[in-house]
């Protein structure tokens, strides 16, 4: 067993410096602490471990491992077992992992070097094995688990009996002659959840009745996350049943329900775990709760913990496992539901809304919720998407037609100006001065990005900004620490600066460092121009660069334009893919799958950013900032077609986009709302980190626009972005220098300035 004084050697330091490391007493040099940190890491020294030596404990205390302060049935738990510890004279310390590995091996650390006489957890990381053995089993810290049981550990554990539970409920459903039965669980490597899958499949199974595997859904455990599977995996005109394994899916579930126009129990029957509870009042109206005693599993769990600490050599590790009450009554179930096809409120002969979108996750969470809408006002919503490259042109083939296809379209900010002065949409400032709360709802910098001289002419739809993305564990890992600041005598941090993120990424690619965890610093999607033009912008201005300037007159074959191609031929060397092959989508894949140390994108792609690590296991996701902070603003808007025969009904549907609950929807269901409310909510903040960045980047992120005067043509953003994308083309695939690149460059600008008439004769400079 690793001692302090075996730590301090392993470092090269005294012991005295090792323990103000720990202690934080004094400050300690960050390359010296890097150092401590590595050999605590290498020794698996536990500060205290030491004292597990002694036969009797003083600390008295208990350390109790809880994921979430928000889970009714983890705080019943948490009840149970501090009243029989506190009526044992125990002192009780609790900790909240979040659902995050990282965090609950650091509490459980802070546990154990605080000697504590035993711990109690739930764990979020069953299947991490070494550690539990590292910590809990090499120094014979008593211990229990609830709910989740660890694998392959001989360990005490508590739990309620679950596969005789959800057997039970399948089973009776089944008997009532249910069959379109969904089961939406937690992560299937906890044992609770799969637990409940065996159960149902159980029950298919004795029955002989054929099962649907995708009816089996999994989520995160938060109601949020429940609520996005279902209006994403499940046809609800179709289900019959839903089964859940906790109140908080149940929450999401009901709350998709809800706005569907369903209702529980007529459309769909509802059953959920749930907690024995005195007051009917708690319970939700139409949905069948179980009956666990959680208070009951918190004080057995105690109860067997206390007899390890109190006889320890003679304790045998037991597994203690309740029955719900429900498994004993005759459950009361309503026939099952007839499937009547959807149908509308209001007029059901209601033409329909046309709407063409870009293909972003935005727009497909529109898409989901617009049932919604239909819903509640009788209007059918029939959304088409496009290629964002295509789009502009469809709106404006559309436009060529005499019968349109579409009343309302979808488009980027950059093509406003020339989408008005091409009258590709309405003016739709009267109708915004009729209902001023609808832009009073949005972020001033989403509702200027729908107005040009003065007038409306559309509602925002995605509002946000390109933020980076970092592997923040291997950010804070010691041994990559410790490297880098050997390699670069510098400390590694999420970088500032373009120069910083080009020697992260260097260190983070194998072909320069052969221990990289990762195989790549970084990637690039370059296979549009829209998709490329802004990787070359957010340089370009971070450098101080512009394409034209103040009298537009174009400005590109400068020394600032010249650093920022530098620059990004520097990225390419540490990236994995031709850019002009790689897309935005497969950028984000790479990332996700922990290829990849960082990745600059747009805020719209971090839910799914998130979702992919969480479920890949592969680490923790950092936001910050994009080095130079010059991140490129992200807006798109809906306009109104100007020959639409759907005004009101177009008008009904921008103020329904516009209100607080579709918002938070939005945001649920991996959108980007431009509305401020989602912002303004702990609940989402929480889940969604990477918003209150977003938020902040308005204050500093740019446009992509092109010159402008009045009574001027407008240059079409795409034709300028091109120029801008054939510098670089011109250097990589024709083997051009940056100097020859940004002077053919120059010149193919200007014809196109001219041929717009910039720039303004010289008697106006």
């Amino acid at each position: 067993m690793a001692t302090l004084k075996d730590v301090a050697k392993d470092a090269g330091v005294s012991i005295a410096t090792v323990s103000c490391c720990l202690s934080g007493s004094r400050q300690v040099k960050p390359e010296t602490r890097m150092r401590i940190m590595e050999s605590i890491e290498k020794l698996k020294y536990i500060p205290n471990a030491s004292a597990r030596n002694l036969k009797i404990s003083d600390s008295n205390s208990i350390g109790i491992v809880l994921t979430d302060i928000d889970n009714q049935y983890h705080s019943e738990i948490f009840k149970g077992a501090s009243d029989y510890l506190q009526r044992h004279d125990y002192t009780i310390n609790v900790a909240f992992s979040n659902r995050s590995p990282i965090t609950e091996q650091k509490k459980i650390n802070e546990f154990i070097s605080q000697n504590v006489s035993g711990l109690l957890i739930i764990t979020s990381q069953p299947q991490n094995t070494d550690f539990f053995n590292s910590r809990i089993k090499s120094y014979s810290i008593p211990t229990v688990f609830m709910e989740r049981r660890p694998e392959n550990i001989d360990t005490s554990f508590a739990c309620f009996d679950n596969y005789r539970t959800v057997y039970f409920l399948t089973e009776q459903l089944l008997l009532k002659h249910y069959r379109r039965v969904a089961l939406i669980t937690g992560p299937d490597y906890y044992s609770s959840e799969s637990d409940c899958i065996r159960g149902y499949e159980a029950a298919f199974q004795t029955y002989g009745i054929p099962l649907d595997n995708s009816l089996i859904q999994r989520t995160n455990m938060s109601k949020e996350d429940a609520f996005k599977m279902v209006l994403n995996n499940l046809d609800l005109d179709t289900i019959e049943a839903i089964i859940t394994t906790s109140e908080n899916i149940a929450d999401g579930i009901l709350e998709a329900i809800s706005i569907l126009g369903m209702q529980v129990p007529r459309d769909i029957q509802l059953l959920t775990l749930g907690e024995e509870c005195w007051n009917q009042s708690a319970r939700k109206t139409g949905v069948i709760h179980t009956s666990r005693n959680a208070f009951t599993l918190g004080t057995e769990a105690a109860r067997l913990l206390v007899q390890n600490i109190q006889s320890p050599a003679l304790f045998e590790e037991k597994t203690l496992s309740f029955a719900d009450k429900i498994v004993y009554s005759d459950l009361k179930l309503l026939p099952p539901p007839s499937k009547a096809p959807f149908h509308l409120a209001g007029d059901m002969e209601a033409p329909p809304l046309r709407i063409l979108m870009a293909d972003l996750a935005t727009s497909h969470s529109v898409k989901l919720l617009s049932r919604a809408f239909t819903h509640q006002t009788g209007i059918p919503v029939h959304i088409d998407f496009a290629p964002q490259t295509a789009l502009l042109e469809l709106i404006m083939k559309d436009m060529a037609k005499a019968y349109h296809d579409y009343d309302i379209y979808m488009y980027d900010v950059p093509w406003l100006q020339y989408m008005v002065q091409n009258g590709l949409v309405s003016d739709i400032s009267e109708f915004i001065s009729q209902n001023p709360e609808l832009i009073n709802s949005v972020f001033p910098e989403n509702r200027d990005n729908c107005q040009y001289e003065g007038h409306y002419y559309g509602i925002p739809i995605v509002g946000g900004s390109q933020i980076l993305f970092y592997r923040k564990d291997l950010f804070e890992d010691s041994t990559i620490l410790r490297n880098f600041q050997k390699q670069y005598q510098i400390s590694l941090r999420p970088p500032r600066t373009w120069t910083e993120f080009n020697g992260i990424a260097r260190f983070f690619t194998r072909k320069y460092n052969l221990y990289s965890p990762t195989q790549y610093g970084t990637s690039l999607a370059g296979i549009t121009d829209e998709e490329l033009a802004p990787e070359i912008l957010i340089r370009l201005w971070s450098s101080g660069g512009s394409i034209w300037d103040k009298y537009n007159r174009v400005s590109l074959n400068t020394p600032e334009i010249a650093k920022a191609f530098n620059s990004i031929l520097q990225t390419l060397e540490y990236t994995g893919r031709d850019p002009f092959e790689t897309s935005i989508s497969q950028t984000v894949a790479d990332f996700s799958s922990g290829k990849t140390a960082m990745l600059v994108t747009y805020s719209e792609y971090a839910s799914e950013i998130s979702s992919s690590i969480s479920s890949n296991i592969i680490g923790r996701v950092g936001y910050e900032a994009l080095p130079g902070r010059t991140p490129i603003s992200v807006g798109w808007n809906l306009g109104l077609n100007p020959y639409t025969n759907q005004s009101e009904a177009a008008y009904e549907y921008f103020k329904w986009l516009c209100r607080s609950d579709i918002s938070f929807y939005m945001t649920i269901v991996d959108g980007q709302s431009p509305v401020m409310a989602p912002y303004n909510s702990h609940e989402l903040l929480k889940l969604y980190p990477w918003m209150e960045l977003t938020e902040k980047s308005f204050e500093y992120c740019r446009k992509r626009t092109g010159p402008y005067r009045q009574k001027s043509l407008i240059i079409p953003q795409n034709k300028l972005e091109r120029i801008l994308c054939e510098i670089l083309k011109n250097i990589l695939q024709k083997g051009m220098t940056v100097s020859e690149a940004l002077l053919a460059g120059q010149k193919e600008m200007e014809l196109l300035f001219k041929s717009y008439g910039y720039p303004k004769p010289l008697h106006f400079i």
